[in-house]
């Protein structure tokens, strides 16, 4: 059985609705499924995104990118690569990517420095022509140039909506829960 790296974030993230039905049998206060929304929702929220990105490469090799993430050391198989999408988050500085790429074992690793963005470029370009090759997102292929420049915007823009949108109906949907 493989264990879910997302685990614990989204753990949190379902932590109010779990302190709702601890309130209704009568075992935690009324504004405990508050207090989970604005601490470990939003922390879970904060949390998933950078759980499988790398935050120092260990090693690059034509067939392997070996990246240290928070969920510990991680391996991809560049030769085996099932899908690469890009993820983009938000922070004061403005929107931040990685290349999430995953191979058919399963092992996803998200990609943010040059070196191992640059061998995955090295890999897609040897299987690019082979058929059944790898599912690449358009955004994906924008920001290893290897596509049109526009769907990366169009991407961002997208998601920068979606966690608009999303972050509200959650506190939405906790404040109705907990009776405001």
């Amino acid at each position: 059985m493989t264990r879910s790296p997302a685990a614990p974030g989204g753990t949190l993230v379902l932590s109010p609705f779990g302190a709702r039905l601890l309130t209704l049998a009568g075992l935690l206060p009324v504004g405990a499924s508050v207090i989970c929304a604005v601490v470990g929702g939003l922390a879970g929220f904060l949390l998933l995104p950078e759980l499988c990105q790398e935050t120092r490469l260990v090693r690059s090799s034509m067939s392997r990118v070996t990246a240290r993430t928070l969920t510990g050391e991680r391996s991809v198989d560049l030769t085996r690569i099932r899908d690469v999408r890009l993820l983009t988050t938000f922070s004061y500085g403005g929107a931040s990517h990685a290349v999430v790429v995953r191979d058919r074992d399963g092992v996803r690793v998200g990609l943010t420095t040059v070196r191992s963005q640059r061998a995955l470029v090295r890999a897609l370009t040897r299987v690019r022509d082979a058929k059944g090759g790898p599912g690449v997102s358009p955004a994906a292929r924008a920001h290893l140039g290897l596509g049109v420049r526009w769907h990366r915007k169009l991407h961002t823009v997208i998601i920068f909506l979606m966690l608009v949108i999303s972050v509200s109906l959650y506190i939405g949907i906790v404040l109705k829960l907990a009776g405001f």
